[in-house]
């Protein structure tokens, strides 16, 4: 077993748990387990972002909404507004600086700040529909 093994999300409800509380808040001294389950919810639950492209992902923003209703009914901005270049939910987008600055720092190791097994374990878990929203409250 890896050391961040105990940081993958069992279910989008997990995911969506670690995340939202890492949200709007000051990140260069939260402490490293949260950072990564944070990040790695990210990884869970954004199959098709790019950690690259978060640094790179242009001015241009959309209000476009046309993501899970699950998530707009959570927190609207983890769809709405995004970058347009990299699809990156500007709410997240800190996150990912954050997550960059640690890796360059040592502190997150490239397969952590890439995490494609968990990108990978979150789309087949929503292709069985494996998200435990509909019939659980969020918070516990």
């Amino acid at each position: 077993m890896r050391p961040t093994d105990h940081f993958l999300p069992s279910n989008e409800r997990e995911a969506l748990q670690w995340l939202i509380p890492a949200l709007d808040r000051p990140l260069g001294n939260m402490p490293h387990d949260e950072f990564i389950k944070a990040w790695f919810a990210i990884g869970y639950l954004y199959g098709g972002l790019n950690p690259d492209e978060a640094m790179d992902h242009g001015t241009k923003v959309s209000y476009v909404d046309n993501g899970p209703d699950r998530f707009r009914l959570i927190e609207p901005r983890l769809i709405a507004p995004f970058y347009v270049r990299s699809g990156w939910p500007l709410v997240l987008a800190p996150l990912a600086k954050e997550a960059w600055t640690r890796n360059e720092n040592g502190e997150l190791h490239d397969d952590e700040l890439y995490c494609y097994e968990l990108v990978q374990l979150g789309i087949l878990d929503r292709k069985k529909g494996e998200t435990r929203l509909v019939s659980t409250p969020l918070k516990s």
